[in-house]
């Protein structure tokens, strides 16, 4: 027996605060119709034998496929914590199944060749007994960095990531102003850009994304203004690092939390040196996650 239906697919935000949202996590709320089909197969899959002799009982479980990136890490995630990955093929294809039962959220990311992952994508999924649920055309939005935390207006900065080969990307700048520059990513997936900024000052906010496609990749954050600074310069001591492995995450976060309106805090926790831990404090913590 095979079903095939196409549903509207609701990706939802990871709150990584209950108290805060900030637009650099690393979940997005997308609401839209995707070329993403749900298929329920019944008896192709082998069977386990629970009594060890009579007849088996057919599996049942999801099998996942789609598009990320040429040799991406693709990490399947379920709510009690267990992980499992697959590494897509040299045109970024993937595939995996698991083997699960009753009601069950998954959250699937893709993590490029250099380490770099994608935003998150969430399928909160029925399952049924001796039936393998197929979600296929599953497809990540591109990766992306940049050179630089700041640019000094007329200088330069490069943007580059990973996406599917021979395609074109659009990286769009939001801010004072707004604008979206095209490129292609070459034979194996990555693309460079170099990219003069003669935009307004301020703070802007980039994002990767293919045509037509409200997915982006995770936001990354510059500012505009009168100096330029170097991304490598600025990991070397970020505010609010306090376990020194150049990212801010939860564990950061439940360092300045514990300190919160606590007297003598450290000063990885104290991001401004004002000697208080308060809400600036975590808004700054917020401006650099990357977790």
């Amino acid at each position: 027996m095979y079903r095939k239906i196409t549903i509207q697919l609701v990706f939802v935000l990871a709150l990584i605060f209950p108290l805060f949202y900030f637009q650099n996590a690393s979940a997005l709320i997308i609401t839209q119709n995707d070329n993403v089909s749900v298929s329920a197969v019944v008896g192709t899959l082998p069977t386990i034998d629970p009594g060890g002799g009579g007849g088996g009982v057919y599996q049942s479980g999801v099998r996942f496929s789609g598009l990320a990136y040429p040799n991406a890490i693709v990490t399947v995630q379920k709510r009690d914590g267990d992980i499992s990955t697959v590494s897509a093929d040299a045109l970024g294809k993937f595939s995996i199944t698991i083997y699960e039962t009753n009601w069950q959220f998954f959250t699937l990311f893709a993590t490029d060749e250099l380490g770099r992952r994608s935003t998150l994508l969430n399928f909160p999924t029925v399952l049924y007994s001796g039936i393998i649920t197929d979600i296929s055309g599953i497809k990540f939005a591109p990766t992306i960095d940049t050179d630089k935390i700041a640019v000094k207006q007329g200088d330069f900065l490069t943007v580059e990531g990973s996406a599917l080969p021979n395609t074109e990307v659009q990286i769009a700048f939001d801010g004072p102003e707004s604008k979206v520059f095209s490129l292609v990513s070459n034979n194996k997936g990555f693309y460079n850009v170099t990219i003069p900024i003669n935009l307004k000052q301020g703070d802007y906010s980039l994002r990767a994304s293919y045509p037509a496609d409200t997915r982006t990749s995770k936001v990354i954050r510059i500012s505009v203004g009168n100096a330029s600074i170097l991304r490598t310069e600025a990991t070397n001591n970020i505010p609010g690092d306090c376990n020194f492995d150049q990212r801010v995450t939860l564990v950061d976060f439940s360092v300045l939390a514990f300190w919160y309106q606590k007297s003598n805090p450290p000063k990885c926790v104290d991001t401004n040196s004002d000697g208080i831990i308060n809400l600036v404090d975590f808004s700054i913590l917020a401006f650099y996650w990357n977790g």
